[in-house]
């Protein structure tokens, strides 16, 4: 009993912790969004911060999964327990809590918008794709006034100096951001744009399918299904840093294969096929529903294959003492 409470109380510590985390930082992007330099900015947002709360949960509960696979692989005691709860979370957060968190994004999006602002402040050099502007005075109309360096030639000569009178600003070299400045000094990294653009991805498919219905969400849930399966490869070898490495590497392939299908990133001849087997089972996504469960079969047989060998073989090291 204690150790099923203490388990519950992890969850619950995790993901309060994890979910306040990544609403922060999202609130903090879409801020960092519309800032503008030299123009007074906003820290907190309640809309941003619920969107991101909204963002948040399906990616803290894959994350909260893996970890307690991590810390089981470092702490490995009462196995059936640990087993039980970890199904039961897993079968609650794929149920019940993933599905309708998506459908309330659906339904918080359409009343959110982040959006750009369309003007910026004076007294700063941007650097845009023809040149460099330097806007000296802004009217509420979004025209100004200022300098314009052409560096490229675009517009005559390349150095040239010409002024700027009562033109409209420009800032598309921006986009996503409001302001240049703030895009150029803080765009994150590919290493950082690539794995959310993933996440996007599978949310915008997640989203969908719980809209559609309970029976299509829950062949978007064989993701998790599969998710889940990764639980055996925690005794696939003696030495707890490979069983590590395993884990983390059987969850980014499930993922990325997941990616893959729903981009629609794949060979001619699979999409073919996925119509032609989608037609034929009354499926929308049956090559993935397949894929996903074939996937979940072979870890589920590895994982207690190996779990068997393993109890047996310290068994007779025990026996053998």
């Amino acid at each position: 009993m204690k150790r099923v409470l203490y388990f519950a109380v992890i969850y619950a510590v995790s993901f309060l912790i994890g979910t306040l985390v990544f609403a922060t930082l999202f609130m903090f992007s879409c801020n960092l969004t519309m800032f503008v330099t030299g123009l007074p900015g906003s820290f907190f947002s309640l809309d941003f911060f619920l969107h991101g709360v909204l963002l948040s949960v399906p990616l803290v509960c894959v994350v909260i999964q893996i970890l307690l696979i991590l810390y089981l692989i470092r702490h490995p005691k009462c196995q059936l327990i640990s087993f039980v709860l970890y199904v039961v979370f897993g079968l609650f957060a794929w149920l019940l809590l993933i599905p309708a968190d998506m459908r309330l994004i659906e339904k918080y999006e359409s009343d959110t918008i982040i959006s750009r602002v369309n003007t910026t402040s004076a007294g700063f050099f941007r650097k845009e794709e023809s040149g460099v502007f330097y806007y000296s005075r802004i009217e509420s109309d979004g025209t100004a006034d200022g300098l314009f360096l052409d560096t490229t030639g675009s517009f005559g000569q390349e150095g040239a100096v010409l002024p700027l009178f009562n033109v409209p600003v420009k800032n598309e070299s921006a986009f996503p951001y409001s302001d240049i400045l703030i895009k150029n000094s803080l765009e994150p990294s590919p290493l950082v744009v690539y794995p959310l653009s993933v996440y996007n991805a599978l949310l915008t498919a997640g989203t969908y399918c719980a809209s559609v219905g309970f029976l299509t969400w829950l062949g978007f849930a064989t993701l998790g299904l599969a998710l889940l399966s990764i639980y055996g490869f925690q005794f696939l070898s003696s030495w707890k840093m490979a069983n590590v490495s395993v884990v983390l590497t059987a969850a980014a392939l499930v993922v990325f294969v997941n990616y893959l299908y729903y981009m629609n990133i794949l060979p001619s001849s699979i999409k073919n096929m996925n119509a032609r087997l989608s037609q034929f089972l009354g499926l929308t996504d049956a090559m993935i529903i397949f894929a996903n469960i074939i996937i979940a079969f072979v870890f589920i047989v590895t994982g207690t294959f190996m779990g068997i060998y393993r109890l047996k073989g310290s068994s007779i090291l025990e026996s053998d003492e």
